[in-house]
């Protein structure tokens, strides 16, 4: 690839790319239910369960989506996350938000998924439909195709790191949480976590020689504050 498109890549990554629409998704705040639902959920109400689930669904979506790679296994494991949510919501205390705590369920189920040896992966050849239509305000074309762009080929080498490296990596870069966030969401400590993210890094590195734009999107999501 020519050394002008990497820069151009880079440049767009850097500017509408992951990390830059994570955290408008993190940072988005508002619910369609109040306290009354949430404790309805809890003793187990089919509607409440169903406005809450209805409304947290897309979030959990995209952030399986990030953890497992663009795939058919998104929403397997999107359904297994839910059901998880529908039994352990009687155990619910409120010490975290509801979104909190179905981001820790879907890490955990995440890391169960990643683990199965008989996982098959299968490139990706288009961004999965919970990605693309994440809410982002008025993005252009061209900031879709970046994104698009990007997304699909990181998730062709996170396949190399071990489970809790790429969970790390991807909540820490792909998500643009914090490692005391991400340490959290895995039940980690921040060392561990940091560690993690530093060797997934460096095994991405050794990989993306042979793929420089997406090396140059690594550095800068890295200068990233």
């Amino acid at each position: 690839m020519p050394a002008q498109e990497r820069s151009n890549l880079a440049g767009r990554s850097r500017h509408y790319g992951l990390v830059a629409s994570a955290r408008r998704e993190v940072s988005e705040g508002g619910t369609a239910y109040d306290e009354v639902t949430i404790e309805a959920c809890r003793r187990g109400e089919r509607d409440a369960l169903d406005v809450v689930l209805r409304a947290e669904a897309p979030g959990v979506e995209r952030l399986v989506a990030r953890l497992i790679g663009p795939g058919a296994d998104v929403a397997d494991v999107l359904q297994q996350c839910l059901s998880a949510a529908v039994v352990a919501f009687g155990s619910y205390r409120g010490e975290a938000s509801v979104r909190t705590w179905l981001a820790r369920i879907a890490v955990r189920t995440a890391y169960h998924h990643l683990r199965r040896p008989e996982r098959r992966r299968r490139a990706p050849l288009e961004l999965v439909r919970s990605a693309a239509q994440a809410p982002s305000g008025a993005r252009s074309q061209e900031e879709e195709l970046a994104t698009r762009e990007i997304l699909a080929r990181v998730a062709r080498h996170l396949d190399a790191l071990r489970p809790k490296m790429r969970l790390a990596f991807a909540l820490h870069v792909l998500e643009g949480r914090s490692i005391d966030e991400a340490a959290a969401l895995m039940g980690a400590t921040r060392a561990a976590t940091k560690t993690r993210v530093f060797m997934a890094r460096r095994t991405l590195v050794g990989r993306l020689r042979r793929d420089p734009a997406l090396a140059d999107w690594l550095r800068a999501e890295e200068a990233c504050p």
